[in-house]
């Protein structure tokens, strides 16, 4: 091996280690602020005791779920831990992707990959979004170097991981289309679709078996304000510094052609239908998120793709300003929920004001990883909280606990506390036995308004009354 090699290799390597020990100190406290997160580290539970698959909300997520439930005892660092490997793999093949393309600053477009701050916060928590991007990356890498079976075979895990990540296939079958050897080409797709689907299908036999044609289903939960949409699909992804670049950046693409002339990072052989299949991928997560826009992370597979086009059109002064924003972005400057129970810490320069019917915190001085790492320490304490003021209760009761049920299942144990019961949302039937035998019915704060909304039960009628009596969400 030659010394320019080696060198090489050590780069990829130093890059993996800066990914991984940059999440590190965000590996311990809880599994998130999503109760998707606290409820995936159940179900593993279960499945590592019983060798049975159970969902954790379907559709169903079995890769992330059975490799969950090898490390589910190693607790919130062995799940978040797996998640922060599966960075390491999406940073590693997107870099290593950029390569095969000839790009002239892959090592600094691999790390502002890795700073965007929707994917470094969801790559310190127990959710799959990292885990499908991880095989998605793969699969893009093994496509360039025309390893289609193998391709597909990853694309196939990663739809097992997350069955929105089969939406890549069109982009993918796009990079395959030679106009001049249709037919040859129309081959190639094939061989990178069969398997795929085999693949994943596959995976989601044990889904199919426990829940039957039904598992396909999602969250029937109302479509938030226009204002918090945008915000999810913009500062919650890029954060505010990064947003702002990202703006910038876009009018950047416009600067006249004698600044920009023979200074751009991919070689011309990077053509129209590259951009083609990057922008119909990013249109294609883009589409899904605005049909059901509840979590920012549903855009995490658009980051690279994103960071790919800007590559192609920004000359090199801008790209590294485009990426500079990005890498700050993750760390000063943040908007957020002032007025929850798991409510950032603020700084002591931060600004309180009210926007899209809720009170938040803008704060120059925290960035969205340091802001969410504060929001998962207050959760926990506030559920401890909870656990303990239910040991004080005297009479038989019920408490709709809503988005906290798993978190207070995890960190108490049981769904049964002296003389309260946990539930997550109360049934009609369930509310009417309740009621019958004499329970107190319990809400924690805005559960009653979301259990008529996921039960169609309105918790008034069996005189319900709240826990917390507290306006906050």
């Amino acid at each position: 091996m030659s010394q320019a090699s080696r060198k090489e290799i050590l780069q990829y390597v130093l890059l993996v280690i800066f990914v991984l020990l940059t999440r590190v100190p965000f590996l311990s406290h809880g599994y998130g602020i999503d109760g998707d997160s606290w409820s995936v580290a159940i179900t593993a539970n279960n499945i590592h005791n019983s060798g049975i698959y159970e969902a954790s909300r379907l559709p169903g997520y079995p890769i992330h779920e059975y490799l969950s439930s090898i490390f589910v005892k190693a607790g919130p660092i062995g799940l978040n831990g797996l998640t922060a490997v599966f960075s390491c793999i999406a940073v590693l093949f997107f870099a290593l992707t950029l390569r095969v393309l000839r790009f002239k600053q892959i090592f600094l477009a691999s790390i502002t990959f890795s700073m965007v701050p929707v994917f470094y916060i969801q790559s310190t928590t127990t959710i799959d979004y990292v885990i499908a991007l991880g095989f998605i990356m793969a699969a893009m890498y093994a496509l360039f170097r025309d390893k289609l079976i193998l391709s597909g075979i990853l694309v196939g895990l990663a739809i097992g991981a997350r069955i929105t990540s089969g939406a890549m296939l069109i982009p993918f079958s796009i990079l395959l289309i030679d106009n001049e050897e249709m037919k040859e080409s129309i081959k190639r797709i094939m061989r990178l679709i069969g398997p795929a689907l085999i693949t994943g299908l596959f995976f989601f036999v044990p889904v199919i078996a426990t829940y039957g044609p039904g598992f396909f289903t999602f969250y029937d939960v109302p479509y938030p304000s226009i204002a918090k949409v945008l915000y999810k699909f913009s500062i919650e992804v890029w954060g505010v510094v990064g947003f702002l670049g990202l703006l910038i950046s876009t009018a950047l693409l416009f600067l006249p052609e004698r600044i920009t002339q023979k200074k751009f990072l991919f070689p011309r052989a990077v053509n129209e239908k590259f951009v083609i299949a990057w922008l119909v991928a990013i249109d294609l997560y883009i589409i899904a998120f605005l049909k059901l826009p509840m979590e920012s992370g549903y855009l995490i597979p658009i980051i690279p793709f994103v960071i790919m086009l800007f590559g192609k059109y920004l000359y090199n002064r801008a790209f590294i300003f485009f990426c500079g924003m990005l890498i700050i972005s993750a760390w000063i400057c943040t908007i957020s929920p002032s007025d929850r129970f798991d409510a950032v810490t603020p700084s002591g320069a931060s600004i309180s004001f009210s926007g899209a019917g809720e009170k938040l915190y803008f704060d120059i001085l925290k960035g969205p990883v340091i802001s969410y790492e504060t929001r998962r320490k207050n959760g926990i304490d506030f559920v401890d909280e909870l656990l303990a003021s239910f040991d004080t209760i005297t009479t038989k009761s019920v408490i709709v606990s809503g988005k906290w049920y798993n978190q207070l299942f995890v960190q108490g144990g049981d769904t049964v506390k002296q003389k309260a019961v946990l539930v997550d949302y109360l049934q009609e039937d369930k509310a009417v036995y309740y009621y019958a035998k004499g329970y107190t019915i319990y809400y924690l704060p805005k559960q009653d308004f979301y259990n008529k909304i996921m039960r169609k039960v309105d918790l008034e009628i069996y005189k319900a009354i709240p826990y917390i009596k507290d306006d906050r969400n």
